[in-house]
């Protein structure tokens, strides 16, 4: 395995363990202590399992704090919509999304989204139609935040979206990332009435509608209040300050076994062979169990983020996050990442976990618990189990997520790649970064976005700015390859690179909690002309896409200065040591 050839000898010690040492009783056992618990943020069962992971570690000998926190939850209630008229019609359940608008006994037309059931549309065209849609409740295939906003602003009454399966599945429809801001109460939760039906009972609907005009009326319940979260957060010390931050959350719709009961229970597991084998470790190892994920809109990671900050951008190498494990079924172990420790690495390392050869890893983008970019995180990879159709475990978010969805080879095989993925940036002598890899990758990515746009947005300064970084970042490898300790360097620089591709705001802020991209300031203006935007729109989306560019410009220049500081820095050390070892000679000859 190439991550093995980055260690040295005593760090690859804790690698080769690894396999003898991981119990996969151990870890069912804890699974199943989890399947008796709904453990929605802030509520009873939740702290019992924040209480549980946290004596665990306590009993392993494994400092843990229990970090407590205030938390906006957002639990949907009961809903149901009766199509009036029709007496033999029973109320349908329907499954409120998390930060859904209320709706009492809502009377209004019900029409359907065709064109949502065909393709998309254009911006001007998506308006128009939304227009129609005013005073109404709209039955659709969308689900995303930006059609709630479009919908309520437009004056639609209620969405109802049909899922893709015939399972009640839980959705969330906030746009804010973490805990909200004054602004984000005010302006960025649509608040309108937004629920989910089962694909059989929305094709039923659809059939009705075709039938002729129908009027509906719509329940919703949601309860969103101020609660009170434990996440436990256990440090196992390795030779420096320095750490890997392994992080999974512990919240969950009902049960939640794949989602996430399984990757807690491996956590624990890898905490304890960590713990057995601290005297293995270079890098220290944080493991922290978040709440607030799924209730909240990654409030728990977020808050960390800003309780730990000034310690996360000091310390922290790598973020490792674990997320939906063990599920039967899963035959393939991908990547989703940084990018920054290169295609070459990722692959190797998913060899080990593949009857094929592994997929292509894919480009991090703004979901799960990234919350850590503005602390300038180089690395950020959340390896990926799944089928090899890639098609979503159809338990996903509903009551059915049990422990009959568990299979314990899978079980074992997960747990294995994150502990070795860990061993690995632990133990590494030096971290693997690839950063003129990722400036290509950067140039790569910007190219095809810019194939995209009218002659109204222009890339021209953000081509100047990348090849003087690119240029910079060459000569800051070659310098390193003379360095015996690189953490600081890699961190910063292929940090502030991260920074750059994967955030839009500054490091003190959370981006919205939308459909990411790779430079989404940019990204947004992709296939929009004057002729299929609105007007206020196009102007508005030239306004982000001007400042975005100054950012990126005014960020790639500040990189390339501080890689010039750092060769410089190294360049006067080596002088100085000459210097002085020239005065030494000299006396001594004398």
């Amino acid at each position: 395995m190439q991550g093995m050839s980055l260690c040295s000898s005593e760090g690859n010690k804790l690698i080769e363990k690894i396999d003898k040492a991981l119990e996969i009783s151990r870890i069912m056992k804890d699974v199943e202590c989890f399947s008796y618990l709904d453990r929605y943020t802030g509520s009873e069962d939740g702290e019992k399992a924040a209480e549980r992971i946290a004596k665990r570690m306590e009993e392993l000998g494994i400092p843990v704090e229990r970090e407590i926190y205030q938390v906006y939850r957002s639990l949907p209630g009961e809903a149901s919509i009766r199509i009036q008229g029709d007496s033999s019609e029973a109320i349908v359940p329907l499954t409120p999304y998390v930060y859904s608008g209320t709706a009492e006994n809502l009377e209004a037309e019900l029409v359907f989204d065709r064109i949502s059931a065909t393709g998309g549309c254009s911006q001007k065209e998506q308006r128009a139609r939304m227009a129609e849609f005013a005073g109404k409740i709209v039955l659709t295939y969308e689900n995303s935040f930006a059609f709630a906003c479009e919908a309520k602003r437009a004056g639609v009454l209620g969405v109802i979206t049909i899922w893709h399966a015939d399972l009640a599945h839980h959705g969330t429809l906030g746009g804010v990332w973490g805990t909200p801001e004054p602004e984000d109460l005010a302006c960025h939760y649509p608040r309108i009435p937004f629920v989910e039906i089962t694909k059989s009972a929305g094709k039923e609907l659809q059939k009705k509608l075709e039938e002729g005009p129908l009027t509906a009326c719509l329940n919703v319940e949601m309860c969103q209040s101020i609660v009170s979260s434990t996440m436990p957060v256990a440090r196992i010390q390795g030779r420096s300050d320095k750490y890997v931050l392994v992080s999974g959350h512990y919240d969950s719709w009902y049960e939640g076994i794949t989602d996430n009961g399984v990757a807690n229970a491996a956590m624990m597991e890898i905490a304890r062979v960590f713990q057995e084998n601290q005297e293995h470790l270079e890098r220290s190892v944080v493991l922290a169990w978040w709440s607030g994920h799924s209730d909240a809109r990654y409030s728990g990671s977020t808050w960390y983020y800003d309780h730990h900050w000034e310690d996360l951008k000091e310390n922290c190498v790598a973020h490792i996050n674990m997320d939906i494990c063990g599920c039967k079924g899963s035959d393939v172990v991908g990547m989703r990442t940084s990018m920054l420790e290169g295609e070459a690495f990722d692959r190797e390392f998913l060899r080990e976990f593949n009857d094929k050869e592994p997929e292509a890893p894919t480009p991090m983008v703004r979901f799960a618990d990234q919350t850590f970019w503005g602390a300038d995180i180089p690395f950020a990879m959340m390896p990926q189990f799944i089928k090899q159709d890639h098609k979503i475990f159809s338990w996903w978010h509903t009551k059915e997520d049990t422990f009959d969805k568990v299979d314990p080879e899978v079980t074992l095989r997960d747990t294995r790649v994150i502990a070795k993925l860990t061993a690995i940036f632990a133990n590494c002598e030096k971290l693997p970064a690839e950063m003129s890899g990722f400036v290509s990758f950067m140039e790569n990515e910007l190219r095809s976005i810019e194939q995209k746009l009218s002659a109204e947005f222009d890339l021209s300064p953000v081509w100047r700015a990348i090849g003087s970084l690119k240029e910079a970042v060459a000569d800051l490898e070659n310098a390193m390859e003379n360095q015996k300790h690189t953490d600081d360097v890699i961190m910063e620089i292929a940090g502030e690179l991260a920074r750059i591709m994967y955030t839009t705001s500054s490091p003190y802020h959370q981006d919205p909690a939308v459909k990411g991209t790779v430079f989404a300031g940019l990204a947004m203006a992709e296939g929009l002309t004057r002729e299929n935007t609105e007007a206020d729109y196009y102007l508005a989306v030239q306004t982000r896409f001007v400042r975005q560019r100054n950012r990126l410009t005014g960020q790639m220049n500040v990189v390339a200065e501080n890689c010039r500081k750092w060769i410089s820095g190294w360049g006067n050390k080596a002088r100085r040591k000459k210097l002085c070892n020239n005065i030494i000679t000299r006396r001594t000859c004398a």
